[in-house]
């Protein structure tokens, strides 16, 4: 087998030494990286104070005229954990409103920010939420500004300019200095500011949901602010969902909670849940999320239940999500099979970029990009699913 090293061998270094420096650690941050404190995370300021309090004024003035907000839930899992971090946040301080004038909208694919967003229900709303997306919507944001509406972003993908008609909080539109953090760290640190305004302390409370999305998103844990906010969570599991996943899947995890458990055995989970799942399998286990709706009583829908049996609501989310994963297996595998065959009746190796067009349905077009990634990853060429 022929390899090549990334670094020499260094024979005075532990391997734990020679992996980290292998991984761009200076030798001499070694220590502070394996034991990283509360002083390695940022200042919230550092996102834009202006934009920070206008964000805060928006959304304040939204809950105390008793106005309508939604919640637009992106489609993953940093998605899903940002937007469930920010409605539990904000149940904590305002229970009522957010039961009676708060909503959340989940994409029907894997659709991103507002481009399909149902025109018919923008009336109805005065203030918009959208963790994880749409910093470069810039075209509906205009739209809804002409419309007297109010647009908080929390995001952290990359964009061209921070947008004219909405509230944009995104680390890469600032001088933040660490652009590995998520939404979920965004929507995070928008919730800290929220507690130093308000002399409330909640936005702790909902590390478990941080350390999920930013874990999910692969952010790179080189960064030492993501680094200690992914290990204080992943010690405070109490998210309904989270914590019954782990449990769940502790034989696979070895009865150890780790940022690679947690990648391989809980948010796979979740993303096939976008990919796969049905807006009624969606919206459950995205409530199991929430505090206040995880424990509600639900009718049973478990095999051979009782008539008028009835089950915790996250409970149902466990199953229903792991019905789900398997269901995508299938898909997967029955998708995989279609495009070896057409490799092998077509000599697509001889390419160097694998090209595949297909009839529609042949394979869900939501999981095409998971297959490809994992021909991909086979065949070490690109790969196209049209």
């Amino acid at each position: 087998m022929k390899y090549q090293l990334i670094k020499p061998i260094n024979e005075n270094y532990s391997a734990i030494e020679q992996i980290l420096t292998n991984r761009n650690i200076p030798y001499n941050k070694l220590y502070h990286y394996l034991n990283t404190t509360d002083e390695d995370i940022n200042s919230y300021m550092l996102l834009g104070e202006v934009n920070l309090y206008a964000a805060a004024i928006a959304l304040i003035s939204c809950i105390r005229d008793s106005k309508k907000a939604i919640v637009i839930v992106d489609s993953d899992c940093d998605g899903f954990t940002s937007s469930a971090l920010l409605i539990n946040y904000l149940h904590d301080l305002f229970p009522s409103w957010v039961e009676n004038h708060l909503t959340w909208f989940i994409h029907e694919g894997k659709q991103h920010g507002l481009n399909d967003f149902p025109v018919e229900l923008i009336n109805d709303i005065d203030l918009f939420l959208i963790p994880d997306a749409s910093s470069n919507d810039y075209d509906y944001h205009k739209e809804l500004a002409k419309l007297n509406k109010k647009i908080i972003i929390l995001d952290h993908h990359e964009a061209e300019r921070i947008s004219d008609d909405a509230i944009v909080i995104n680390n890469q539109l600032c001088d933040y200095p660490n652009k590995q953090m998520s939404g979920v760290g965004i929507v995070w640190q928008f919730c800290r500011y929220l507690d130093n305004k308000l002399n409330t302390n909640y936005a702790n409370n909902y590390l478990d949901l941080v350390a999920l999305g930013m874990d999910a998103d692969m952010m790179s844990m080189v960064s030492l602010e993501t680094k200690h906010l992914i290990n204080i969570g992943l010690t405070q599991i109490e998210n309904p969902f989270f914590a019954a996943m782990v449990d769940k899947n502790a034989y696979s995890m070895k009865n150890e909670v780790t940022p690679i458990g947690v990648a391989f055995y809980v948010a796979p989970y979740v993303n096939a849940m976008v990919r796969s799942g049905t807006q009624q399998e969606k919206e459950i286990v995205f409530q199991s999320m929430l505090k206040f709706k995880a424990f509600e009583k639900i009718p049973s829908n478990k095999r051979g239940h009782k008539p008028g049996e009835m089950e915790q609501l996250y409970i149902q989310a466990i199953r229903t999500a792991i019905n789900v994963k398997n269901r995508q297996t299938r898909a997967q595998d029955a998708g995989m099979a279609l495009l070896e065959k057409m490799i092998e009746e077509h000599n697509l190796l001889d390419h160097k970029v694998l090209m595949f067009l297909l009839e529609p349905g042949e394979i869900d077009k939501n999981i095409a990009g998971l297959i490809a990634n994992k021909f991909m990853a086979k065949y070490q060429r690109p790969c196209c699913i049209l």
